[in-house]
């Protein structure tokens, strides 16, 4: 399970290190898009796999539908894991999360994200301002 949350930088090129307790479970590669909340997200190749099945059951005949397909899949990549346990952030993906040099590599369960680290403590304070209200809303729990 892909949980914790690590600070890293990004150095000259765009490559960051995953840390170690990631790498294991993550694999050779992994595939990078956009996440939700203007982020960065990182997939292992099945969990990619299950997602891209989910995708093609959703119907084409709607337009979100396949606006959100396209966009996905349009700026998605796999990144293979080198020798040193660096990725490369594409650029397209580095501008979307608008992230700089700084950022905060978060664990959630099946995927990773990326967040600009300023981003991600202004996100995080919001919702954990109305964490016990989230609480009371999720019957699942």
């Amino acid at each position: 399970m892909l949980v914790g949350s690590y600070n890293h930088k990004l150095d000259g090129k765009g490559r960051m290190v995953l840390p170690a307790k990631f790498r294991g479970e993550l694999g050779s590669s992994v595939v990078a898009t956009i996440g939700i909340d203007r982020c960065i997200a990182l997939y292992p190749a099945p969990r990619w796999e299950e997602l891209l099945l989910k995708l093609k059951d959703l119907s084409s005949f709607k337009k979100k539908t396949r606006d959100f397909r396209r966009v996905l899949l349009s700026m998605a990549s796999e990144q293979e894991i080198d020798a040193a346990g660096r990725i490369l952030i594409p650029q397209i993906l580095r501008d979307y999360a608008g992230s700089a040099s700084e950022v905060t590599l978060i664990g959630a369960e099946d995927h990773l994200e990326i967040w600009d680290t300023a981003k991600w403590e202004e996100h995080r304070a919001e919702v954990l301002a109305d964490f016990s209200e989230m609480a009371e809303e999720l019957d699942e729990i």
